[in-house]
C-alpha cells in the first residue's frame, strides 16, 4: 500500500507541468456514536484537458471502542482507492456532463472493483443536479484467522442523486443515496437495502480561490444486526452518523 502512495506521488510530480485542474483534500470523518472510530483521510485527483481524470485517496482509522494502550496511537491503514473515469460536456453552455468511471480498492478485510456511469445537468448558472449509478464487486474476501473467504463475495450497486447549489463564495450539496445488497449479505439496517443521506457545505476563499474548506453530515442506517447488540456502549438501534471536516487546495 506505501508503494502505491509512493507511485502515485511520483506520477504526480512528473507530470507538473499538467496539474492545471489537481485537487488535494484533507479529512476527517468522526462517527457520531461515542466509541466508534474516526478516519482521517487524504484524496488527490487531477483531471486532464481531454476529460480523463485520474487520483487515489487514502484512509486511516482509529478505533475508539479500545484504548491507545491496546491499539496505539497510529492509525491503521484501513483503506486506499485508485479512482479513474472520463466526462463529456455538451450543449451550448457544456450543461451535458456524462462518463465512466472505473476504482480499485483496498480494504482492510477485502479488495474491491467498482465501476459505473454518471449524468450531470446545469439547471442553471447556479443550481445543477448529478445522477451516478455503481457496481462494486469484492474481488478478495480476506479473514484475519482463516484466510479467504470463498462463499462471501460481496455485490452492491449504489445510486446517488446530487443536487447542488451555488451562492457567492458558498456551495451546498445534498446526496441521495440508494444502495442494494445483489447477494446474501444485508447492511447495517440488517436488510438488503438502505437509504443514506448527505448534506456538506463549502466555502471556497474569495481572494484565494485556490483554498476551501468544507463540513459534512451524514445520515447513515440504523444498527440492527445481531452484533450489534453485544456492544459495550449500547449501539444497537442507533444511527450511525457522522460528521466530516476537510480543507481543499486546487492548483
Amino acid at each position: 500500500m506505501k508503494k502505491s502512495i509512493l507511485a502515485l506521488g511520483l506520477l504526480s510530480m512528473v507530470s507538473g507541468s499538467a496539474l492545471a485542474n489537481s485537487t488535494i483534500t484533507m479529512k476527517w470523518e468522526h462517527k457520531v456514536l461515542d466509541g466508534r472510530t474516526d478516519r482521517p483521510k487524504l484524496e488527490f485527483s487531477h483531471r486532464m484537458d481531454n476529460g480523463f481524470n485520474f487520483g487515489f485517496e487514502q484512509v486511516w482509522q482509529y478505533d475508539r471502542s479500545k484504548t491507545e494502550l491496546e491499539t496505539g496511537y497510529a492509525p491503521d491503514q484501513y483503506e486506499f482507492t485508485v479512482k479513474t473515469g472520463y466526462r463529456h460536456r455538451w450543449g451550448d453552455k457544456n450543461e451535458h456532463e456524462v462518463g465512466p468511471l472505473l476504482d480499485y480498492q483496498i480494504k482492510e478485510n477485502a479488495k474491491k472493483l467498482r465501476l459505473g456511469a454518471f449524468y450531470g445537468y446545469r439547471i442553471t448558472k447556479d443550481f445543477r443536479m448529478k445522477f451516478r449509478a455503481r457496481y462494486s464487486e469484492d474481488l478478495d474476501r480476506l479473514s484475519l484467522s482463516s484466510g479467504v473467504y470463498d462463499d462471501a463475495v460481496g455485490k452492491e450497486m449504489r445510486y446517488d442523486l446530487w443536487l447542488t447549489y451555488t451562492w457567492n463564495d458558498f456551495r451546498f450539496v445534498y446526496d441521495a443515496i440508494y444502495k442494494d445488497k445483489l447477494d446474501d449479505n444485508v447492511f447495517d439496517n440488517n436488510k438488503g437495502t438502505v437509504w443514506e443521506h448527505e448534506f456538506s457545505a463549502e466555502y471556497r476563499l474569495p481572494h484565494a480561490r485556490a483554498h476551501a474548506f468544507y463540513g459534512k453530515y451524514k445520515i447513515k442506517s440504523e444498527l440492527l444486526k445481531s452484533s450489534h447488540l453485544g456492544s459495550d456502549y449500547e449501539w444497537y438501534g442507533e444511527r450511525d452518523n457522522a460528521i466530516e471536516f476537510g480543507y481543499k487546495f486546487r492548483f
